[in-house]
């Protein structure tokens, strides 16, 4: 070996090791970066001499699959449970006061006013109380088409993140691209492939896909009926449309913004969007439903039953309870203002007597079987309703610690893979280095061996 030969070969292993200490550099300086994932310098040999082959990311796609579905799952029921608490502390009556305690103040006060028909006390305790109780189911109602509402702005909110995840996702792609194949196992490219993976992750928080790579290293999204998100470079944004398909011409459905006559909302399952998507069409919608055939059937029968009887100027009576315009809601249920302002109108008796016994009978609807098809008494079926929202609650209790459980079980094992170890890192540095020192004492000899060997030959 000439004295030119060593030296090249110095020269190489001096640039092979000073690379390796600098992606060792890096790896240690992104100790801390979410997301990162160390990269390994992958030596061969090159006779007589040694160079990198390659930069290897150390990463497992299959667990990056794994917390994305994950992410997805976690995303569902953290929207779930924030919507659903809140509704939870609307239902809340551990304190008391609230519809089933008024229920039964309710019932009380007819059983009273039974007792002494002509009572002004007990007529005027009957309609404070029957006040407070339509007062109550409109509060309630109120809550829970706010948490409705809450639901169906969160919808806008959460399209425009995804197209901004999707567009993020088509620039690195065009960026790779543009930068070379797979096989090019550059630092630059491994930084943007880990930041493509965290976009992939942060958008399965919000809506459910799935992706595939092509020879290129370039990802393609797809929504779960098979609508493309993104395409290489290409995205195909998401938009929010009203007086669609829902019910509510004030709700938000999702559409692509190409074709916005077709509404997409059942294709998206899971996720933050797919979770609000189902509080506000399903969840709620059903907590409402049942809160208005409450009150609906409530008045229905206590006016049907207060028609019968007379009141205190030998008249038959009207209806007890109004719905404002007319809407039968529990949110515009309401005390006939006519008995407000005068509550000897109010047909306690049976007959023109004067008696308490219409009082007795409106009373006794309280143990009728009226709801739930005649399964149900008026307090059973609250009760019943008060017992899903808590059933409901707990359940996305459960799981949203479950995929919190998994969640991090899965994070550490990716930083165990993936992540960066300090000390590894260092005992790599301490390697490269005498690497680096052994060429540079090669280097050194190898430059004394051209020179003695030029001399010769002046």
């Amino acid at each position: 070996m000439s004295g030119i030969d060593a030296l090249n070969i110095a020269k190489d292993s001096l640039l092979t090791h000073q690379t390796a200490i600098n992606i060792t550099g890096t790896n240690i300086a992104n100790a801390n970066t979410t997301g990162y994932s160390r990269q390994r310098a992958a030596f061969s040999t090159l006779v007589p001499s040694v160079e990198i082959a390659g930069i290897e990311r150390i990463y497992d796609q299959f667990l990056g699959v794994q917390i994305n579905g994950q992410a997805n799952d976690l995303g569902d029921s953290e929207a779930k449970k924030d919507a659903l608490g809140r509704i939870e502390m609307t239902f809340n009556e551990t304190d008391g006061g609230g519809i089933n305690e008024l229920l039964n103040k309710f019932w009380c006060a007819w059983e009273d006013l039974s007792a002494n028909p002509s009572g002004q006390a007990e007529r005027q305790t009957l309609v404070s109380v029957s006040q407070s109780l339509s007062s109550m189911f409109r509060s309630y109602s109120n809550e829970l088409l706010s948490a409705q509402d809450d639901a169906n702005t969160r919808i806008p909110v959460l399209v425009s993140q995804v197209n901004d995840y999707a567009s993020d996702i088509a620039d690195i792609n065009a960026r790779i691209l543009q930068a070379g194949t797979e096989d090019t196992d550059e630092p630059g490219l491994n930084s943007l492939r880990d930041k493509r993976a965290n976009l992939l992750s942060g958008l399965a928080e919000i809506v459910d896909f799935h992706y595939v790579k092509d020879s290129k290293d370039s990802i393609s999204v797809f929504l779960p009926n098979g609508m493309p998100l993104v395409e290489g470079g290409r995205t195909w944004e998401l938009d929010v449309v009203t007086e669609n398909q829902t019910s509510d011409p004030s709700f938000y459905d999702v559409v692509f913004k190409d074709d916005t006559d077709k509404v997409i909302n059942s294709s998206i399952t899971k996720g933050k969007l797919a979770a609000f998507l189902e509080v506000r069409d399903t969840t709620a919608k059903g907590y409402i439903e049942s809160l208005d055939e409450l009150a609906k059937t409530l008045v229905e029968k206590v006016n049907a039953q207060h028609k019968l009887g007379y009141d205190m100027n030998q008249n038959l009576g009207e209806a007890f309870f109004v719905f404002d315009t007319g809407v039968e809601e529990a949110g515009y249920m309401k005390v006939n203002a006519d008995i407000i302002a005068d509550i000897n109108k109010i047909a306690a008796s049976e007959t023109v007597n004067g008696d308490g016994g219409n009082a007795v009978t409106i009373n006794t609807i309280k143990d009728e079987l009226t709801m739930s098809d005649g399964k149900s008494t008026f307090s059973s079926y609250y009760s019943s309703l008060v017992a899903q929202v808590g059933q409901d609650v707990a359940y996305v209790n459960r799981s949203f610690d479950h995929h919190t459980n998994l969640m991090t079980q899965l994070t550490n094992r990716r930083e165990g893979i993936s992540g960066v170890s300090i000390d590894e890192e260092m005992m790599n540095l301490i390697r490269y280095q005498t690497g680096y020192n052994a060429s540079a004492r090669l280097f050194g000899a190898a430059r004394e061996l051209a020179d003695t060997l030029m001399n010769l030959v002046q």
